[in-house]
């Protein structure tokens, strides 16, 4: 996990530069078999600098146009979210 000053705007140029390859480095580490890349919706993943970047450093790659934008059946962190909002509301 990494952190940045809450009053940081992560635009593209900080992703690849500094979160991106410390995110694949730790991947590497604790997934030697290898992982794939997915990305959300955010602007500073779907730039083609960010695009271009994990499609050159990472084998395996799903990329922007390749997973659908919306969808919570294809999500998983979404999901969980929902289910904790949904069990937070019950306790």
């Amino acid at each position: 996990m990494h952190f940045i000053p809450d009053e940081t705007k992560v635009n593209a140029k900080l992703f690849v530069e500094t979160l991106l390859p410390e995110l694949v480095q730790d991947c590497r580490s604790v997934l030697p078999s290898g992982f794939i890349v997915q990305e959300d919706g955010a602007p500073a993943h779907t730039a083609k600098l960010a695009q271009d970047w994990i499609a050159t450093n990472c084998s395996e790659f799903i990329g922007k146009d390749e997973w659908p934008p919306n969808s919570p059946d294809f999500n998983l962190l979404d999901s969980l979210q929902v289910i904790s909002t949904q069990a937070g509301e019950h306790l």
